[in-house]
């Protein structure tokens, strides 16, 4: 059994990992949920710039939720939360991660810093850019409103740690109020809300 140490914020993506730690039914340490986490020497220790989340696995660091979603969902292969190394449903996996953390999470963040002042003070916010995030994260969001159409999940037609990623970023586009002409992506929550280990706030 690997030793894991998580440094979590529950409203940050680490409630990704969290996630998948539960659905692998793997025990670990959980280091912060307060806002004192982010003053933490041993986070720096893991992430260069103090960010979550981060985890230590056997005691080696590693950081950015789609990677340790990924290195959990390996370390327990007989859950089959992940397909295969080199696997052409593997390539689907990383490709659906890729789209939501590049075509759909820059926009969220952007918008959310630009609105909010927990980041940037409210002087330094530039919210006309809000409009242009919106259209192109709806863009987005239809391409995957369009697959969801066609299959309950993403990859293989199951649930796999692709969804726990991907369905934090719809979650985030709820939470913003930008899933009104989605349906198939309202549905596709309602899927991954109802899994017992599910982390996302309920709507």
């Amino acid at each position: 059994m690997p030793s894991v140490t998580l440094f979590e914020l529950k409203p940050t993506r680490s409630a990704r990992v969290r996630w998948a730690l539960q659905e692998a039914g793997l025990p670990f340490e959980s280091v912060g949920n307060s806002i004192e986490v982010f003053k933490s020497e041993a986070l720096r220790r893991v992430h260069p710039l103090g960010k979550l989340p981060a985890v230590l696995i056997d005691g080696k660091p590693l950081f950015e939720s789609a990677a340790i979603v990924t290195a959990i969902a390996d370390l327990v292969p007989e859950k089959a939360l992940v397909a295969a190394p080199g696997s052409w449903a593997r390539n689907l996996h990383y490709q659906w991660m890729s789209y939501a953390l590049n075509e759909i999470d820059p926009y969220l963040h952007s918008s959310e810093i630009n609105t909010i002042d927990f980041i940037l003070p409210k002087e330094q916010h530039v919210p006309a850019i809000v409009a242009q995030n919106t259209m192109m994260l709806k863009r987005a969001a239809a391409v995957l409103n369009e697959v969801l159409e066609r299959s309950d999940y993403l990859v293989d037609g199951r649930f796999s740690a692709t969804d726990i990623v991907v369905g934090y970023t719809i979650c985030w586009c709820e939470e913003q109020r930008w899933l009104g002409e989605f349906p198939k992506l309202v549905a596709y929550l309602e899927r991954l809300r109802k899994r017992p280990h599910c982390t996302l706030p309920k709507h």
